[in-house]
């Protein structure tokens, strides 16, 4: 992990961003910053004046709120901001700020690894439970075990959704001191358990999966491209015009430069023509590292598809022109080489 990719590091420079730009009568932008969701990612590397590594700043702000922004000042007043935030750090600089809305009313299924499907079961789970106790049912003592175990795994889940959990009661002992002094009737106990998770139920039921376009493999460990996949499948869908479909395209050659830091390893896949690969040289660490793992004639047809997949991938983020056809091929090949390298990585 970079340095400005360390939250704990990156935290003094930003809130000396927000200061700059209060100075300088930017209240608006500092407004906005103060409620942005913001990640840090290595997107380049310059080999001048001993090697820089080069960061973009993503700042996802309301729809709301971006609207009604000039963007590209916007930006540019960030950027001279951080620039002057950081003169001082050698060997490290960003070289772009880039500002995009994001829906506060839409979940995004993507930040937990489960099927929505399963969240419901276990909500409905929690929810018929609370009832069939109060109602006649099995004892306490006999689920309540695995009711807590279930209600904190919601909770987990919920937290990381970002969506409050109506229930409140982390045992069944507790839901019994609330029914046994309030609620007379089975009737009252179903009607507040069914009112009490009707609103939960209303949001998760209604959502659609917003899904990571075609990835099969476990991304939970591998958080940096976890985020710049979420980025592309959001500007995917947003796409209209040339400039937009080419930003995608610019997206995917820095999730594959990523993908091939994250696994290429110098000592263990050395290049096949002893020549030194750069950090930013994708193919050639790919193919390196493909070289290794997939050694033998045992392997040749996949060695042949991997390299191929690669070979495509990186060809089709390199294309200067611009289409909807073309933007979607590239994002297909870039993620079926995510899935096929996840897969060599037991990322499954």
């Amino acid at each position: 992990m970079g340095s400005f990719e360390n939250k704990e590091y990156f935290r003094p420079i930003f809130n000396t961003v927000k200061e700059l730009l209060k100075a300088e009568d930017k209240k608006e932008i500092v407004s906005i910053l103060e409620n942005a969701e913001i990640t840090v990612t290595q997107t380049g590397y310059d080999n001048w004046n001993g090697g820089i590594d080069c960061y973009t700043l993503y700042i996802y702000i309301s729809v709301p709120e971006y609207v009604k922004l000039d963007i590209e000042k916007t930006e540019v007043h960030i950027k001279n901001a951080l620039d002057k935030a950081t003169r001082h750090i050698n060997h490290e600089a960003f070289e772009k700020i880039i500002i995009s809305p994001i829906s506060n009313n839409k979940i995004d299924w993507s930040l937990i690894n489960i099927p929505k499907r399963d969240l419901i079961d276990k909500v409905n789970y929690l929810k018929n439970t609370m009832i069939s106790v109060s109602t006649g049912g099995p004892q306490i003592q006999i689920v309540d075990n695995q009711y807590k175990q279930t209600f904190n795994e919601v909770q987990r889940i919920l937290k990381k959704l970002g969506i409050e959990n109506p229930n409140k009661y982390e045992s069944l002992w507790d839901w019994y001191g609330k029914w046994s002094n309030n609620f007379n009737t089975y009737q009252e106990r179903r009607n507040y358990i069914n009112q009490l998770y009707k609103q939960l139920f209303d949001i998760i039921s209604d959502e659609e999966d917003t899904k990571i376009v075609d990835i099969k493999i476990d991304l939970s460990s591998w958080e940096k491209i976890n985020r710049t996949i979420i980025e592309i499948n959001n500007r995917e869908k947003q796409a209209k015009n040339e400039e937009q479909y080419q930003a995608v395209g610019m997206l995917c050659r820095e999730l594959i430069i990523t993908l091939a830091q994250t696994v290429y390893n110098s000592e263990r896949h050395p290049s096949t023509n002893e020549v030194k690969i750069s950090k930013t040289d994708a193919n050639r660490m790919l193919d390196a590292y493909i070289g290794i793992v997939l050694a033998g004639d045992k392997n040749e047809e996949l060695r042949v598809y991997a390299k191929a997949t690669n070979k495509l991938a990186n060809l089709l983020t390199h294309k200067r022109t611009a289409t909807k056809k073309e933007m979607m091929l590239c994002t297909s090949a870039t993620l079926a080489l995510i899935n096929f390298i996840g897969i060599l990585e037991d990322k499954i």
